[in-house]
């Protein structure tokens, strides 16, 4: 059958309710598999079973992770699944699944109903949804793992992210749709709180979670740090910080946008040589000049008439300070330094406390008075 993801082939894997018919297949005599979902023991009263040599799967195990409505008729033993976008109905007995629009889609294997539970052979779920389905070594239990195209309501057992300091700060995903993170549970010694955040699900940058008194009001913050994205000279993230007894997230500038805000720059040539000016304002006012030995062969086409801000740009927490590195760039990708900043508390959330330019190595810096 074809591999391709359709909004009614999703549908029909959040099948599974309770129902009656006349082709119920026997139990099976073997000891019962328990089945795993994300990580989780689920549906002990609806066990996985092999049937003519094909794995089945509860396929109210769906319902972990797609929300939809099932309705059971019992006349026609007809299973309807309804999605915001889509209705598909399952017939047990059929190896075949009937979309909203009357077309017939052919499934792996027959749809079954085993003491009034209705079953989807394990490799349908797989091809349609992108989930791996496995028989765990010893034969005693199946694990479910979403794929990318899975949606799901359920919350790991396991956090995404536990502060440092203290095991009982907690970051979870609240909802996981593709390849990205809708919605998350943060809490904070045992009390829990929904924020609506969205961003991508990358499992080689988790989510970094921090609790310090980032605002200096004697109170710690929980504040999550999440990786938008990676790339040949790009690191792009994400800051939050939360008042965890209000349930209040404070507003926190961009680093590359509060950078921007002060700090101007212009690029020149010097005979041999190209100059960077920079000024910072702000609290601290400076002004810096970066010399760039022998490359103004590049010329002003490569490198531009100013600076780029932001490219780079990492957050963290160190010594209840919320802190920021943003790079410096010329050209299309060439770093020559970092813009270091530091939060403190403002009147409507976090605002830039003080910045200060880091240059690299290579360049000759030159602190103007």
């Amino acid at each position: 059958m074809k591999k391709l993801i359709t909004a009614a082939a999703i549908a029909l894997l959040l099948a599974g309710h309770a129902a009656g018919s006349s082709i119920d297949i026997a139990h099976s005599a073997a000891a019962p598999l328990s089945l795993v979902v994300d990580g989780q023991a689920v549906l002990p009263y609806a066990a996985p079973f092999h049937s003519g040599g094909i794995l089945y799967v509860p396929a109210r195990t769906l319902l972990e992770f797609y929300p939809m409505q099932l309705q059971w008729n019992n006349t026609l033993k007809q299973l309807t699944l309804s999605t915001s976008w889509d209705k598909t109905i399952l017939t047990p007995g059929s190896a075949s699944m009937q979309t909203d629009g009357g077309a017939n889609e052919t499934l792996d294997a027959p749809v079954l109903l085993k003491a009034g539970r209705v079953y989807i052979a394990a490799a349908t779920l797989d091809s349609l949804t992108g989930a791996v389905t496995e028989l765990k070594p010893g034969g005693s239990r199946v694990t479910v793992t979403p794929g990318d195209l899975s949606t799901t309501v359920r919350v790991p057992a396991e956090p995404l992210a536990v502060a440092g300091n203290n095991s009982k700060v907690k970051l979870y995903a609240a909802l996981k749709d593709g390849n990205t993170y809708k919605g998350f549970i943060l809490e904070v010694n045992g009390k829990k709180q929904h924020f609506n955040w969205t961003v991508p699900r990358d499992y080689s940058h988790p989510p970094q979670l921090f609790y310090a008194d980032v605002d200096s009001d004697g109170k710690p913050e929980a504040t999550v740090v999440f990786t938008l994205g990676t790339g040949t000279s790009l690191v792009a993230q994400e800051v939050h910080v939360v008042k965890p007894e209000q349930g209040k997230e404070l507003s926190v500038p961009a680093a590359d946008k509060a950078a921007s805000a002060v700090v101007s720059s212009s690029i020149s040539l010097d005979k041999d040589d190209v100059l960077l000016k920079l000024e910072l304002t702000g609290s601290a006012p400076s002004k810096l000049t970066l010399r760039l030995p022998d490359r103004a062969e590049d010329g002003l086409k490569y490198f531009g008439s100013k600076a780029a801000i932001g490219a780079v740009t990492y957050y963290k927490v160190e010594n209840n300070k919320l802190l920021a590195d943003t790079s410096l760039m010329v050209g299309m990708t060439e770093s020559v330094g970092t813009l270091k900043l530091e939060y403190k508390a403002g009147k409507t959330g976090m605002e830039l406390g003080s910045i200060a330019f880091e240059p690299h190595e290579r360049g000759e810096a030159i602190v103007e008075k």
